[in-house]
């Protein structure tokens, strides 16, 4: 932890360069410092606040915390409020504590014994403090949060961190240690005392810019391979960075001297290195103009004999927000599935203006819920959202591109059935055992104003782990499938997926059914029998009827079961349920002859529906036949027809079948007279005197024959 402490600490600084409020660096320093007595103050109050390492707390200095002497050692003179913030330490720990605020802060740090051990005024950027320090003994020790100016009221964040002294004094660039020069580091008189020496390792043509960040005023050299001082800075004034920029000539070790301008003897220090090289000239001459600022002529504000005159006091940059996260996390790292884990930020504004934070959660690489809200200059906030799992297995979360952690999503150990809710519009279905070919069946309670997904039933295509994610959808009024008078607005999308030994396989599905309770409101005056479940084809980009059942008709709702062999989304519909076709057995007969007239019904619809099926012969109705067709099935009846000759239309349920053509027929009568007719004609001569002569003639061999068989 020591270590990312100390790598947030410099990103802190860099980051805030550009508004002069900032967060420094970390912490490092022992024992008392000499010559400091007693504090001259009065008693803490209640008002004493608390804080432990790794923490920030949020204050406020104002006239009804105590007074104490100038901490500043400069010609001001009045009332210096302070707030005491305590903490326990130990002895040897080495502190970074480091305070933020709008005006020109000051630092005390007080031993369990009353001794004053530290001060700081302007150690972090800008006209912050920082102390680091090593702690000489346990027990309770004292900060006072107070200001450069008597009688100054301000808000302010504090932060409190423990490091680790570096034991290797080896680093190369992009690292950061921390240590403490004290009796056994060598003393010199080139670098006013005594000093610790850090080997850095770099490449030719890198550029490096190293930052040493002490309570006293720091002195940073580098020494080339041959020996010789490179470069060289003093800080100014006390609490002061000391930063070199350095490009490396080849690819030797260089020596970083960590000293001090004062000749103290015992002073903690942090030590960074970071690579500037593709930095460009304009944020090169950025950082430049505000090193410049720092060294500014004083403020009318500050007309005393200041330790460090030359320094401007008070806000002299535009107020900007400097927005940083604290911490952030899971509450839980397992959860049941279905089951919500909040995941927390806490975040503080180091800068002088109202900020807006706003940063995605993400799980797996998928962003599922955002953080965001506004917080107040110098103020801490904690912003939490929850997210919800619709799988089980571990998932890795994490704030934007931070660090992850690995949330575990278990199933629940007694479920009621195998769904869970997921949300309101979602629901999971789960199988842990399934098996190929197995029909697992999910009951579901997914309820809309309209709608009810009541169950789905699926044959894996596999073995493993089935799951089926149902979503009720949002309003399809508009795009949805036919609906002549159904007001069904919501539908559902299935989304089934097998995970195998790890492998997750999309739409496992041979066969499937599915039910859905329709409110008997949204049925209107549809006939039940004419609504359907359609689903949605992505291909097309159009809605398919699925074979569908009306399963139960109670008296506020009507349920419905589709079979599918694909999921997507699925809604309720409607459709024409019968459909007639009709046929003739001939198109041709004589006056004395029957045709056979047929017609066939096909119910696409839900429920079985009765039909009188009218047949007409030139749009005449001669005859009727009424048949109930089941749901999904066909019926056929037929008639037979005796029209009178000639061309006939031939009709079933008002659809033409096709044409008809009767021949009329000559009875045996009209045969015969016709006959004798024909051969009156063709035997005797012409005239009406003909015709006499002939009957006599009959009538003659008549008699003649009737007198011989008399004889």
């Amino acid at each position: 932890m020591p270590e990312q402490t100390q790598q947030n600490t410099v990103r802190r600084r860099r980051g805030v360069r550009l508004v002069a409020v900032v967060v420094a660096v970390l912490v490092a320093v022992a024992g008392p410092i000499g010559g400091v007595g007693v504090i001259a103050s009065a008693p803490a109050t209640d008002d004493t606040r608390e804080i432990a390492y790794g923490e920030t707390v949020s204050g406020a200095v104002d006239s009804v915390d105590p007074i104490r002497s100038n901490p500043t050692e400069n010609s001001h003179t009045g009332d210096f409020y302070y707030e005491p913030v305590s903490f326990e330490g130990e002895a040897g720990d080495l502190v970074d504590v480091q305070v933020f605020a709008p005006t020109d802060t000051a630092l005390v740090l007080v031993g369990p014994d009353g001794q004053q051990l530290a001060h700081n005024e302007d150690g972090g950027e800008g006209n912050n403090s920082q102390i680091t320090h090593r702690l000489p003994s346990d027990g309770t020790y004292t900060i006072q949060v107070t200001s450069h100016f008597s009688e100054d009221h301000f808000e302010y964040l504090l932060s409190l961190d423990q490091l680790e002294e570096s034991e290797d004094l080896e680093m190369t660039v992009g690292d950061t240690v921390a240590g403490t020069v004290d009796e056994t580091n060598d003393e010199s008189y080139q670098y006013n005392g005594r000093y610790e020496t850090v080997q850095i390792d770099g490449t030719v043509g890198q550029e490096v810019e190293l930052s040493l960040s002490s309570s006293e005023d720091s002195a940073l050299y580098i020494i080339a391979p041959n020996g010789k001082i490179a470069a060289e800075e003093v800080a100014p004034y006390s609490g002061r960075d000391a930063t070199i920029q350095y490009t490396f000539g080849n690819d030797l070790p260089h020596t970083v001297v960590v000293a001090t301008g004062d000749s103290n003897d015992q002073f903690s220090y942090v030590l960074t290195a970071e690579d500037v090289t593709n930095v460009t000239e304009n944020e090169t001459d950025t950082e430049s103009e505000e090193n410049a600022s720092n060294n500014s002529t004083a403020s009318s504000t500050d007309d005393g004999d200041d330790q460090h005159a030359g320094t401007s006091h008070g806000q002299t940059e535009p107020a900007e927000s400097t927005i940083e996260i604290l911490d952030s996390g899971l509450n839980r790292t397992s959860a049941t599935l279905g089951s919500s884990v909040e995941y927390t930020v806490s975040v503080a504004n180091y800068g002088d203006k109202t900020g807006t934070f706003d940063r995605p959660v993400v799980v797996d690489g998928q962003t599922v819920a955002r953080l965001n809200g506004t917080v107040e200059p110098y103020q801490m906030r904690t912003i939490t959202t929850e997210v919800t799992l619709d799988r089980t297995g571990q998932f890795q979360v994490s704030l934007d591109n931070e660090s992850a952690e690995t949330l575990t999503a278990v199933p629940p150990t007694a479920p009621e059935g195998n769904t869970v809710a997921i949300s309101n519009d979602t629901q999971v279905g789960f199988e842990p055992n399934a098996t190929t070919g197995e029909a697992v069946q999910f009951t579901f309670d997914t309820t809309s104003t309209d709608a009810t997904l009541r169950s789905v039933s699926i044959d894996s295509a596999g073995s493993g782990t089935l799951w089926l994610e149902a979503v009720r959808t949002q309003n399809l009024s508009a795009g949805g499938p036919p609906a002549n008078g159904v007001t069904v607005a919501h539908g559902f999308v299935l989304s089934p997926s097998l995970q195998t030994a790890g492998n997750t396989t999309q739409s496992p599905v041979q066969n499937g059914t599915v039910t859905l309770a329709v409110d008997r409101t949204a049925l209107g005056d549809t006939p039940e029998a004419s609504v359907v479940l359609y689903r949605y084809d992505e291909a097309s980009s159009s809605w398919i009827p699925l074979h569908t059942t009306r399963v139960a008709s109670a008296a506020d709702t009507v349920t419905y079961r589709a079979q599918t062999t694909t999921f997507s989304t699925i809604a309720v519909g409607t459709v024409d349920p019968v459909s007639t076709t009709g046929s003739l057995s001939k198109t041709a007969i004589s006056a004395d002859e029957t045709v056979t007239v047929s017609a066939t019904l096909r119910n696409d619809g839900s429920a079985a529906v009765e039909r009188t099926v009218p047949i007409t012969v030139d749009g005449n109705t001669v005859t009727e036949r009424t048949v109930s067709v089941p749901a999904g099935g066909e019926r056929t009846v037929s008639a037979s027809l005796s029209p009178a000759a000639g061309t006939h239309d031939v009709g079933v349920g008002g659809t033409s079948v096709g044409t008809l053509t009767v021949e009329a027929v000559t009875t045996e009568a009209e045969v015969t007279t016709s006959e004798a007719a024909t051969e009156a004609t063709t035997t005797g001569g012409s005239g009406a005197g003909f015709g006499v002569l002939a009957a006599l003639l009959a009538v003659t061999i008549a008699l003649l024959t009737a007198a011989r068989r008399r004889a």
